[in-house]
């Protein structure tokens, strides 16, 4: 795979806590773990891919994924993109991806790629119905330091660093299902579901 491409970055590192003590990223989606899905949308946009997690587990072993821990467990999904900055030496860009958006587009990395050589961006943002996308966004290398700063002042959200940089947004045309759709309730999974039937 071209050097150019960034890394990809799962963000697994929440509670679940609305999905009924079941762990959202490895609930059964169509026959197959719903992390093994997104990682397989995922595989071919990026160079590879790291999973960000709060603590280290055997059951996301069997992925075959390099694991990225929280420096700061618990502090939003800036801890997450700061966490995997650190591990690669901020030697690439980074998109991040939740681990609960089974639709994710299989052509938005490259589409993103191409809007932040365009406009030199640091941040790119998707916008979905008008409204952005700050958990699958792309952030280039350059913010590494900003990144890592921000979380040891405790800030945690994605947007906080917004007005701080250059971010560009792509409208992505709407479709069914909704490819930003995240499930975090059981009867958001069945609904998801009704789509793959």
């Amino acid at each position: 795979m071209a050097d150019t491409y960034p890394l990809g970055l799962i963000l697994c590192g929440g509670k679940s806590s609305r999905m009924n003590g079941q762990n959202k990223a490895l609930v059964d989606f169509d026959g197959q773990p719903l992390l093994q899905r997104i990682k397989l949308r995922l595989q071919p946009q990026v160079r590879r891919i790291l999973l960000n997690l709060a603590e280290d587990s055997d059951e996301y072993r069997s992925f075959g994924l390099d694991i990225c821990l929280d420096i700061k467990p618990d502090s939003g999904p800036l801890v997450g993109l700061a966490s995997a900055f650190q591990m690669t030496n901020a030697e690439q860009d980074i998109f991040i991806c939740p681990c609960d958006a089974p639709f994710v587009p299989i052509d938005l990395v490259r589409c993103m790629s191409a809007v932040m050589a365009k406009e030199n961006a640091d941040i790119v943002c998707p916008k979905y119905a008008g409204e952005p996308q700050p958990t699958f966004a792309l952030w280039h290398r350059k913010t590494a330091a900003i990144v890592v700063e921000s979380v040891t002042k405790g800030i945690g959200g994605l947007k906080a660093l917004y007005p701080e940089l250059v971010v560009a947004t792509i409208d992505w045309p709407e479709s069914e299902p909704n490819p930003f759709f995240n499930i975090n309730t059981p009867e958001e999974l069945s609904l998801a579901l009704k789509f793959v039937e």
